[in-house]
């Protein structure tokens, strides 16, 4: 989910061109960079640009609040007021020559504030992102959301919308998760991370076919596809699309052939597809043994059934097995697993398949 949780370095080296500017200053602004670049007084120097910001000799004048941004905010992490400063710096000229332009690490010489801001946006986006993963880590959901709501302000990307999106249902507040959602596709509707997450909510609210639709589009974007081939998988058991369900699973296991979790969940489709034979071959046993004269079609059709049920059951063990014998540690739940499948086996050969057989010769009827 997050990619960008390291620290944002300074990525430039400064680059000091001149450092003399032709617009016109007043005594405020002189006195706070005297403050900050000569006493090393960032609270001194923070007061004289404050008052000098709203003065009308900078009414049209970048300097002061890029000042503000990157020699008082920037220094004290103060990400808020840095990207405030920054916003009034553009606004006010954005196209105003740098009283220190700089150099960045290939040779390019940043030399207005529209270029300046631009990069440092990007440092003030990391930071506060950094921050929201800082607290999603300590569990501070809802003050990770007014972070990430924060760095949404900065910069528009499709990390904030689905980190917002995916924080908004940690807290349960699902409409606003759709809206971020929403916002996620309209910028990135390419994107794999965004498609999953897109089928999750379509498959939470049981809308399967949009469900796939958007699980396929993002297995064929995705790097990671394991996952995502997973949730489809499940869909297609959920709607007993058991034949497709056991084609991706083959796939799945191909790329993951060490993964005891993908045989034992490959074990759980072919478990349902023998317990729903075994449900409908014992329901129809119940009503012939009640018959004097059961129908020729209806055994043969419950043997039929009870042999493919062994067959399932037989290929459900052996994923089961597997799992078994991938997993480090004893797991209760395959064992359970293993156990219930021996148990039905046992079953359908002792009981209703010796039965069926009983019933076809007292009605004289060859089984296939």
């Amino acid at each position: 989910m997050f990619n960008y949780k390291f620290l944002f370095y300074t990525f430039f080296s400064i680059f000091i061109i001149s450092c003399s500017g032709t617009n016109a200053t007043t005594m405020e602004y002189r006195s706070a960079t005297t403050a900050v670049r000569s006493e090393r007084d960032l609270k001194k120097g923070e007061e004289y640009a404050l008052k000098a910001l709203y003065m009308p000799e900078h009414a049209n004048d970048a300097r002061v609040a890029y000042f503000l941004a990157i020699e008082i905010y920037k220094p004290r992490r103060n990400w808020e007021k840095m990207n405030e400063m920054l916003d009034i710096a553009t606004t006010r000229n954005p196209n105003q020559k740098l009283e220190r332009p700089f150099r960045l690490d290939d040779g390019t010489i940043v030399t207005t504030i529209a270029e300046s801001t631009t990069i440092y946006k990007e440092q003030v986006w990391m930071n506060l992102f950094n921050q929201t993963v800082e607290l999603v880590d300590a569990e501070r959901y809802t003050d990770a959301i007014n972070k990430i709501n924060l760095a949404k302000s900065v910069l528009k990307k499709t990390d904030n919308y689905i980190t917002s999106c995916l924080l908004n249902i940690q807290i349960n507040d699902m409409m606003a998760a759709k809206e971020d959602l929403d916002n996620a596709i309209k910028m990135a509707p390419n994107n794999a991370r965004v498609l999953e997450i897109a089928g999750d909510f379509a498959q939470n609210e049981e809308d399967f076919e949009s469900a796939i639709s958007f699980y396929k589009k993002a297995i064929n974007l995705a790097g990671k596809k394991s996952v995502i081939i997973e949730k489809l998988i499940f869909i297609y058991v959920e709607k007993e699309l058991y034949d497709d369900a056991i084609d991706l699973s083959a796939t799945l296991i191909d790329e993951n052939p060490d993964d005891p979790d993908i045989y034992f969940n490959v074990g759980i489709i072919y478990q349902r597809l023998a317990s729903k034979l075994y449900d409908e071959s014992v329901s129809l046993w119940k009503e012939i043994t009640q018959q004097a004269k059961p129908n020729e079609d209806d055994i043969q059709l419950i043997y039929v059934n009870l042999k493919k049920t062994l067959e399932m059951v037989r290929q459900a063990l052996g994923y089961f097995m597997d799992s078994s014998m991938l997993e480090e540690e004893e797991n209760s739940e395959t064992e359970k697993a293993m156990d219930e499948m021996k148990r039905t086996r046992k079953t359908i050969n002792d009981i209703y398949l010796d039965s069926i057989r009983q019933i076809a010769k007292e009605n004289e009827v060859e089984l296939n």
